[in-house]
Protein backbone atom coordinates (compact mmCIF):
# COMPACT_ATOMS: atom_id res chain seq x y z
CA UNK A 1 0.00 0.00 0.00
CA UNK A 2 2.89 2.34 0.64
CA UNK A 3 4.31 2.12 -2.32
CA UNK A 4 0.69 2.96 -4.35
CA UNK A 5 0.82 6.11 -3.20
CA UNK A 6 4.10 7.28 -4.32
CA UNK A 7 3.42 5.78 -7.37
CA UNK A 8 0.33 7.88 -7.78
CA UNK A 9 2.01 10.67 -7.02
CA UNK A 10 4.83 10.21 -9.47
CA UNK A 11 2.09 9.21 -12.44
CA UNK A 12 0.29 12.53 -11.50
CA UNK A 13 3.19 14.93 -11.63
CA UNK A 14 4.46 13.08 -15.14
CA UNK A 15 1.20 13.68 -16.40
CA UNK A 16 0.60 17.32 -15.27
CA UNK A 17 4.49 17.60 -17.21
CA UNK A 18 2.32 16.84 -20.52
CA UNK A 19 0.52 18.80 -22.56
CA UNK A 20 -3.40 18.53 -22.45
CA UNK A 21 -5.87 18.33 -25.65
CA UNK A 22 -8.71 19.58 -23.56
CA UNK A 23 -6.77 22.78 -22.58
CA UNK A 24 -5.63 23.28 -25.92
CA UNK A 25 -8.97 22.93 -27.61
CA UNK A 26 -10.07 25.35 -25.00
CA UNK A 27 -7.35 27.74 -25.90
CA UNK A 28 -8.16 27.53 -29.52
CA UNK A 29 -12.02 28.59 -28.61
CA UNK A 30 -10.92 31.67 -26.84
CA UNK A 31 -8.60 32.20 -29.27
CA UNK A 32 -11.14 32.21 -32.02
CA UNK A 33 -13.55 34.20 -29.76
CA UNK A 34 -11.18 36.64 -28.89
CA UNK A 35 -10.32 37.28 -32.62
CA UNK A 36 -14.38 37.34 -33.32
CA UNK A 37 -15.15 40.07 -31.14
CA UNK A 38 -12.26 42.01 -31.59
CA UNK A 39 -13.15 42.20 -35.62
CA UNK A 40 -16.60 43.14 -34.17
CA UNK A 41 -15.38 46.02 -32.30
CA UNK A 42 -15.88 44.23 -28.86
CA UNK A 43 -12.91 44.73 -27.30
CA UNK A 44 -13.73 44.21 -23.40
CA UNK A 45 -15.31 40.83 -24.93
CA UNK A 46 -11.70 40.15 -26.86
CA UNK A 47 -9.67 40.83 -24.26
CA UNK A 48 -11.60 38.57 -21.63
CA UNK A 49 -11.26 35.82 -24.03
CA UNK A 50 -7.93 36.41 -24.99
CA UNK A 51 -6.79 36.24 -21.38
CA UNK A 52 -8.54 32.80 -20.96
CA UNK A 53 -7.17 31.70 -24.14
CA UNK A 54 -3.67 32.53 -22.74
CA UNK A 55 -4.45 30.88 -18.88
CA UNK A 56 -5.34 27.70 -21.01
CA UNK A 57 -2.11 27.65 -22.36
CA UNK A 58 -0.24 27.68 -19.54
CA UNK A 59 -3.01 25.13 -17.32
CA UNK A 60 -1.98 22.65 -20.15
CA UNK A 61 1.08 23.29 -20.73
CA UNK A 62 1.01 23.89 -24.60
CA UNK A 63 4.20 25.14 -24.70
CA UNK A 64 6.68 28.67 -25.46
CA UNK A 65 5.25 28.94 -28.94
CA UNK A 66 1.55 29.31 -28.67
CA UNK A 67 2.31 30.68 -24.85
CA UNK A 68 4.18 34.00 -26.60
CA UNK A 69 1.36 34.19 -29.66
CA UNK A 70 -1.42 34.10 -27.00
CA UNK A 71 0.39 37.20 -24.75
CA UNK A 72 1.21 38.85 -28.26
CA UNK A 73 -2.20 38.67 -29.16
CA UNK A 74 -3.91 39.72 -25.55
CA UNK A 75 -1.35 42.65 -25.74
CA UNK A 76 -2.47 43.57 -29.05
CA UNK A 77 -6.21 43.69 -27.19
CA UNK A 78 -4.81 45.68 -24.23
CA UNK A 79 -3.09 48.50 -26.84
CA UNK A 80 -6.44 49.12 -28.29
CA UNK A 81 -8.12 49.48 -25.08
CA UNK A 82 -5.18 51.86 -24.51
CA UNK A 83 -4.09 49.80 -21.36
CA UNK A 84 -0.49 50.37 -22.47
CA UNK A 85 1.26 49.55 -19.63
CA UNK A 86 -0.81 46.44 -19.32
CA UNK A 87 0.28 46.00 -23.20
CA UNK A 88 3.89 46.58 -22.18
CA UNK A 89 4.19 44.06 -19.96
CA UNK A 90 2.69 41.34 -22.25
CA UNK A 91 4.69 42.22 -24.97
CA UNK A 92 7.94 42.14 -23.38
CA UNK A 93 6.91 38.79 -21.97
CA UNK A 94 6.20 37.49 -25.43
CA UNK A 95 9.60 39.01 -27.06
CA UNK A 96 12.07 37.33 -24.27
CA UNK A 97 9.97 33.78 -24.86
CA UNK A 98 10.19 34.50 -28.91
CA UNK A 99 14.54 35.51 -28.10
CA UNK A 100 14.79 31.78 -26.63
CA UNK A 101 13.16 29.42 -29.06
CA UNK A 102 15.03 27.45 -31.29
CA UNK A 103 15.25 29.47 -34.47
CA UNK A 104 13.97 32.98 -33.60
CA UNK A 105 11.80 34.41 -36.01
CA UNK A 106 13.14 37.43 -36.55
CA UNK A 107 9.44 38.64 -38.11
CA UNK A 108 7.77 37.74 -34.73
CA UNK A 109 10.91 39.37 -32.75
CA UNK A 110 10.35 42.64 -34.86
CA UNK A 111 6.86 42.53 -34.61
CA UNK A 112 6.94 42.78 -30.87
CA UNK A 113 9.36 44.74 -30.67
CA UNK A 114 7.27 47.51 -32.41
CA UNK A 115 4.32 47.24 -30.72
CA UNK A 116 6.76 47.56 -27.25
CA UNK A 117 7.58 50.61 -28.72
CA UNK A 118 4.00 51.56 -29.65
CA UNK A 119 3.00 50.77 -25.88
CA UNK A 120 5.55 52.54 -24.40
CA UNK A 121 4.49 55.51 -26.64
CA UNK A 122 1.29 55.49 -25.31
CA UNK A 123 2.77 55.67 -21.93
CA UNK A 124 4.71 59.22 -22.62
CA UNK A 125 7.88 57.26 -22.49
CA UNK A 126 9.74 57.89 -26.05
CA UNK A 127 13.07 57.60 -24.86
CA UNK A 128 12.50 53.66 -23.82
CA UNK A 129 11.36 53.06 -26.96
CA UNK A 130 13.90 54.31 -28.62
CA UNK A 131 16.38 51.28 -28.48
CA UNK A 132 13.44 48.74 -29.18
CA UNK A 133 12.81 50.59 -32.33
CA UNK A 134 16.53 50.41 -33.18
CA UNK A 135 16.69 47.06 -32.88
CA UNK A 136 13.61 46.74 -35.63
CA UNK A 137 16.15 49.02 -38.47
CA UNK A 138 17.22 46.04 -39.45
CA UNK A 139 14.65 43.54 -39.45
CA UNK A 140 11.40 45.95 -40.71
CA UNK A 141 12.69 45.53 -44.44
CA UNK A 142 11.23 42.26 -43.84
CA UNK A 143 7.85 43.74 -42.95
CA UNK A 144 4.82 43.90 -45.74
CA UNK A 145 1.66 45.61 -46.72
CA UNK A 146 0.17 47.19 -43.20
CA UNK A 147 2.96 46.15 -41.16
CA UNK A 148 5.53 47.70 -43.37
CA UNK A 149 3.25 51.29 -43.17
CA UNK A 150 2.21 50.58 -39.95
CA UNK A 151 6.30 50.25 -38.77
CA UNK A 152 6.85 53.42 -40.77
CA UNK A 153 4.14 55.48 -39.10
CA UNK A 154 5.83 54.46 -35.59
CA UNK A 155 9.13 55.41 -37.07
CA UNK A 156 7.72 58.95 -38.12
CA UNK A 157 6.21 59.54 -34.95
CA UNK A 158 9.39 58.83 -32.52
CA UNK A 159 11.58 60.67 -35.29
CA UNK A 160 8.99 63.91 -34.62
CA UNK A 161 9.37 63.29 -30.75
CA UNK A 162 13.59 62.64 -31.07
CA UNK A 163 13.63 66.18 -33.14
CA UNK A 164 11.68 67.49 -30.71
CA UNK A 165 14.19 66.31 -27.77
CA UNK A 166 17.02 67.30 -30.14
CA UNK A 167 18.25 63.78 -31.03
CA UNK A 168 18.48 64.67 -34.73
CA UNK A 169 20.69 61.83 -35.62
CA UNK A 170 18.26 59.21 -34.14
CA UNK A 171 15.80 60.52 -35.35
CA UNK A 172 17.03 61.31 -38.63
CA UNK A 173 18.08 57.19 -38.88
CA UNK A 174 14.38 56.51 -38.04
CA UNK A 175 12.86 59.23 -40.66
CA UNK A 176 15.28 57.79 -43.05
CA UNK A 177 14.01 53.98 -42.30
CA UNK A 178 10.71 55.12 -42.53
CA UNK A 179 10.55 56.74 -46.16
CA UNK A 180 12.82 53.64 -47.15
CA UNK A 181 9.80 51.21 -45.87
CA UNK A 182 7.52 53.31 -47.91
CA UNK A 183 9.26 53.75 -50.99
CA UNK A 184 9.61 49.44 -51.07
CA UNK A 185 6.23 48.79 -50.50
CA UNK A 186 5.69 45.11 -51.29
Amino acid sequence: MKLVTPFALLASVLLSACANPINRVTSDNYAETCSIAEDNGKLEVAEQACYRALVNVDLGNLGPELKSQRLYNLGRIKQRLGKFSEAELLFKESLQIEEKLTGPSEIKIGRRLVTISVALAGQDKWSEGVPYLERVLPIADQFSGQERAHTAEILTQYSKHLRKSNETAIAERFETKAMALRGNKT
